[in-house]
This record gives structure tokens, sequence and C-alpha cells, in this order.
């Protein structure tokens, strides 16, 4: 099983690879950084995590070639969602080696001097990530991540992304520390509304990531109906969302 599983990993490498020198772009590479987000697109509405992985690979192969800081923005917004999603399913450890690396290619964000709100956001969700590793961190690193949102929302009140940490800090914060799942409802609805404005390409599966933590957190509020409305929203604007089609939302709604 293990060995069928490399050769797929192997075969899919490949493939990328195939489509990545075929692919017409420009002597910036232009044309393979939109295929990247297009590939990290697919692996998170399909659930391929492999892919999601390859494509980072050749993401960073690609930015030693072509060094643009819209580039390391993406690479540095993959590494953040890969380590999200080692951490939410229990991978502790890949999750930790990822975000040692994911915090390397942030400082490398931070010196651009560009992205200086969204490089304190990500700051910001890298502490919550240590928190998560060892809880204990907490007291020292969560008003450090409470500050850094705050100051990105004081740079760009209509940053999307501020108000999903937003959210989080709230909604996963003891009540002791400012913690509120109602209120955690408000930045995730604005956050949702202001992705729908504009929406560049890379955020996508930001965006349905946030529909997602909105629907828990009126889930955790008690409020059933809006949380299935949310889930079928983000169906509508993404069908393929196996997540959500064929977990969340089922699930949901066979305890009505």
């Amino acid at each position: 099983m293990e060995r069928k599983k490399n050769r797929y990993i192997k075969q899919l490498a490949a493939a990328l690879c195939i489509i990545l020198l075929t692919l017409p772009y420009a002597a910036d590479g232009s044309g393979a950084h939109e295929t990247f987000r297009n590939m990290i697109y697919r692996a998170y509405v399909e659930d391929r995590m492999g892919l999601w992985e390859n494509t980072l690979e050749n993401m960073i192969f690609e930015y030693r070639q072509h060094p643009t800081n819209e580039l390391l923005y993406d690479i540095v917004l993959a590494k953040y969602g890969l380590t999200g999603y080692y951490l939410g399913t229990g991978k502790e450890d890949e999750g930790a080696k990822m975000l040692e690396s994911a915090e390397r290619w942030l400082t490398r964000l931070e010196n651009t001097g560009k992205h200086t709100a969204d490089a304190k956001l990500f700051r910001a969700a890298f502490n919550a990530f240590r928190i998560t590793l060892r809880p204990i961190r907490a007291t020292r690193l969560g008003p450090v991540s409470s500050r850094l949102i705050n100051d990105a929302l004081d740079l760009e009140p209509n940053n999307p992304h501020a108000h999903l940490e937003k959210g989080n800090m709230l909604f996963y914060a003891p009540p002791i520390f400012g913690g509120s799942k109602r209120r955690s409802i408000e930045h995730y609805a604005r956050a949702v509304e202001l992705f729908e404005q504009n929406m560049p390409t890379s955020q996508r599966w930001l965006y349905l990531s946030t529909l997602v933590s909105l629907a828990n957190a009126y889930q955790e509020t008690g409020d059933t109906e809006s949380a299935m409305r949310t889930f079928r929203k983000a169906l509508s604007f993404e069908p393929e969302f196996k997540w959500v089609r064929d977990e969340l939302l089922p699930e949901l709604e066979s305890r009505r």
C-alpha cells in the first residue's frame, strides 16, 4: 500500500512538472504562478494534500528561478494552510516541521517591506500554531498575536484575512482571555463579505475555509440553520468541495 502511495505521489509530481514545462508563461514565471494557485485550490477542494505538498515544492523551485514578492506571499500562504491542516488532523510532527519552515519564509516576506498587514497576520497565526503545539505558551504568545491582528486591522480595515484571524482569535481564546464565539461570527461574516468583494485567485481556498469557520461558529452557538445555509453557500461557490459535500453538511443534516 505504501509503495503504491509513493508511486502515486511521484506520478503526480511528474505530471505537475510536465504542465509547468509546457505552459506558455512570461520570463518572470507569471503563467506558472497562476497554475500554482489553481492547483493549491484544487488540492484544498478535493482534499488532495499530496498535490498541495508537491505544488508547494514546485513553487519554491520557481521562486528560486524567478523570485517575486507575489510568489513569496503565495508560498507563505501555502505553508500557513498546510501547517493548519497538519495540526488540525493530529499530525503534530509534520505540523511542527512545516511551521519552522513557514516562519523562515515569513521572515523573508517581512524583510521585503511588502504585504505588511498580511505578514503581521501570518505571524499571529503562526503564534497560534505554536500555542496549539504547546498550550503553556498561550500567556506569552496570545497577547502578542492579538496585538498583531489589531495592528493589521488598523493598517487595512477591509482586509478579509485580518477579519478571519480576528474571528479565529475570538473563537479559540478562552472567555477569560477575551474569547467569544458569538463575536467571532461578526468577523467571520465580515471576512466572507470582503472576500466576495475582491478575491485574488490565491485566496479562493481561504474563502472556502472561512465559510467553514463561520458555519462552525454558528453550530457552536446553537444556530444550526445558519450553519447549514453557510455550508450550502460554500457548495454553491464550489460544488466539488469534498469536505463540505461529503462530510460536514451531511453530518449536520443528519442531526436535525
